[in-house]
């Protein structure tokens, strides 16, 4: 008889950021009448034990059900017959009709569509429970809910009647469409592109590849609007069907051998004058891609959670076991601490991760609200708009920070598992190998750690240059509190973030002093206030965050850090047995961040000889087709750059799919 375990009621950490992070109370202000009527509850206590239950029965369907296959799915894999399909085996089909008969697909959608209605943070938070039972399930069913929303958000009637009543039966499943061959991160290779029709639809050319789940019914294209299109304004978002009028509309050319997911279909699609429908304005197609790409973006983050929780069960269970000069290697001080740490870390995650969804969660239920009720009165609007104006603020700083940790960190914590089982690790008898084989790909899908990264320091420099003052203002103000606030950890939380606020005025000056060199004005003396009013935009332009770039990754892992730790002082406030979590973190956390801020203070010549004689070399090679095109580059480097040369906005950074 199968054994019945539940990921959901089985993990007591989660169960408590469940009930202590997620306001209930404030979501079921601006949850909708329909949602109400459709989960058939009336308070917000209600609504707040509906969702713990249905986390409940999911948590047991991924426990005793899903994670059981995982081995079996692995090994069946997927393959590509000879008419373009791709054959998924019964492994996966089983677990997929599991999820759909208990109404996994529905539970986002709205119930104008047949679906439950549920807050998106309750969505983006089972993505660690799947996850953790078998991440290949995950990337065949973690679409439903999410490409519905893009498609009520910015379809028409139409298109919504076509595909929303069919993702949430889970009749169909979804995709989106944005890498090419040749263009990833950089929008402005892009080649895929659109014309319209005279019946109101639009024909597809162009070829996308690495597209996750791209077998799906119903695909979500970024494509100009326009052959041979210039410019962020020229892409526009379509939807797409696999199939129109019983002919293959879409075709998928190819799947990816890859190391790891190796039953989620990553493939290859031909748009051969595929018919599309329009989503939202012409032109304004990446601005709407954004609402999917930050929502798979905090969902890799939570993924990432799962998978440290299914690590440190292993790594925790096998060295609780093994003995080893007669006693368990769990009781040896260098496991011991190493999973300890572990432990401490995927804490520190989850409370940053959920902290995410919840924001991500009520920014949707905040927008959704205003659009119902257009005719607020202006003290009412005002109040909702504060504030959902600081939950987005949230989000924005808050999701390339947790992509970029978690990914980074969850591979590590499965390295980690591997090597506490020696060399049962490195073989295939245990799960320690295929864990960390799954691990890989969180730093790369859904946007390398190095284009959140360059997101993380775009938004901090470029908040830092529009409000100087209000940085040496928070960098001395944490320099009083490193010195003056009673509680030790509170000082020590403040000397961190003193040295991250140091660290980005470090980088500032490095900018500055590009700025200057490049537009060949002298700095006189001016002190970096001054220098910063005079320069302006100029500090924005790409060719002068060359310095900056080099410790994009330093800033962003440091503000992350500062961050996570932030997160765990407030559920210690809440709860204080937590507070040792809090403790432990800060005493990792604080020597990292010693060790970055001295990297972002050094300036290393053999780096900067090295980057200047390979753009010496490209300029050479470029010699004679820039001088014809004018001597005007239009970018250089993995970083797309707007029509006014200044670097992209948050969304300037293109995910992998």
């Amino acid at each position: 008889m199968q054994k019945k375990v539940n990921f959901f009621s089985d993990n007591e950490d989660f169960l408590w950021h469940f009930d202590n992070k997620f306001s209930f109370e404030d979501a079921w202000k601006w949850v909708s009448p329909e949602a109400r009527e459709a989960t058939g509850v009336s308070s917000a206590k209600e609504y707040a034990a509906l969702w713990r239950d249905v986390l409940g029965s999911f948590g047991e369907v991924c426990g005793s059900a899903i994670a059981p296959n995982a081995r079996k799915v692995e090994e069946d894999g997927i393959d590509l017959d000879a008419a373009g399909n791709v054959v998924v085996p019964e492994t996966l089909r089983r677990n997929i009709e599991t999820l759909i008969q208990i109404g996994v697909p529905g539970v986002g959608a709205s119930p104008e569509f047949g679906g439950s209605g549920a807050p998106m943070f309750v969505e983006l938070a089972a993505n660690e429970i799947l996850f953790r039972a078998c991440p290949s399930t995950a990337l065949n069913t973690c679409w439903w809910g999410p490409i519905a929303h893009v498609i009520e958000r910015f379809g028409g009637d139409r298109e919504k009647q076509m595909a929303i009543p069919k993702l949430a039966t889970g009749e169909w499943s979804g995709a989106m469409a944005l890498t090419e061959p040749d263009a990833g991160s950089d929008l402005g290779q892009m080649t895929t592109w659109a014309e319209p029709q005279p019946d109101g639809t639009w024909k597809i050319t162009g070829t996308k590849r690495f597209i996750s789940n791209g077998n799906s019914e119903v695909i979500l294209v970024l494509a100009k609007n326009a052959k041979g299109a210039v410019g962020l304004d020229k892409l526009s978002l379509f939807m797409c069907l696999k199939e129109e009028d019983g002919k293959r509309n879409v075709h998928v050319t190819r799947i990816e051998h890859k190391l790891g997911l190796k039953a989620s279909a990553t493939c290859e699609l031909k748009f051969d004058g595929a018919k599309a429908w329009l989503l939202g304005e012409n032109g304004k197609g990446f601005h709407a891609m954004l609402q999917l790409m930050n929502e798979a973006r905090i969902g890799v983050g939570v993924q990432g959670v799962g998978l440290m929780e299914a690590t440190l069960r292993m790594a925790q269970d096998y060295a609780n076991q093994r003995h080893a000069w007669g006693k368990p290697i769990a009781r040896h001080e260098l496991i011991a601490e190493k999973l300890l740490d572990m432990e401490v870390e995927l804490r520190a995650a989850r409370s940053f991760a959920l902290s995410a969804c919840f924001a991500h969660g009520m920014v949707h239920l905040g927008e959704e609200y205003l659009l119902r009720n257009p005719g607020l009165p202006a003290a009412e609007k005002s109040a909702v708009e504060a504030k959902l104006g600081r939950y987005r603020r949230r989000v924005r700083k808050w999701t390339p920070l947790l992509k970029y940790w978690v990914a980074e960190n969850a591979f590590l914590h499965a390295r980690s598992c591997m090597q506490i089982f020696g060399g049962y690790g490195f073989t295939t008898e245990y799960r320690a190998e295929w864990w960390l084989r799954e691990a890989m790909i969180l730093p790369v899908y859904e946007g390398t750690s190095q284009i959140q990264a360059l997101m993380c320091l775009k938004d901090t420099i470029k908040h830092a240059i529009n409000r100087p003052r209000a940085l040496f203002e928070k960098a001395l103000g944490n320099q009083v509190m490193a010195m003056s606030d009673r509680d030790p950890l509170d000082r020590k939380l403040a000397r961190c973030r003193q040295m991250y606020y140091g660290s980005v005025l470090t980088t500032i000056k490095q900018v500055v002093a590009e700025a200057f060199r490049s537009s060949r004005r002298e700095a006189g003396g001016m002190d970096l206030l001054k220098s910063i009013k005079l320069l302006g935009r100029e500090l924005q332009r790409q060719e002068n965050f060359g310095p900056a770039l080099l410790n994009a990754e330093r800033i962003c892992e440091m503000k992350a850090l500062v961050c996570m730790a932030e997160s765990l002082r407030r559920d210690c406030k809440k709860d204080p047995s937590r507070k040792w979590i809090y403790e432990r973190f800060l005493y990792k956390a604080m020597p990292r961040i010693t060790c970055l801020k001295t990297f972002v203070e050094q300036e290393d010549p053999v780096i900067a000889a090295r980057l200047a004689s390979g753009s010496a070399r490209e300029a050479h090679r470029l010699k004679g087709p820039v001088e014809a095109a004018g001597g005007h580059l239009q970018g250089h480097g993995n970083i797309a750059r707007g029509a006014d040369g200044n670097l992209p906005g948050a969304g300037g950074s293109h995910p992998v799919h």
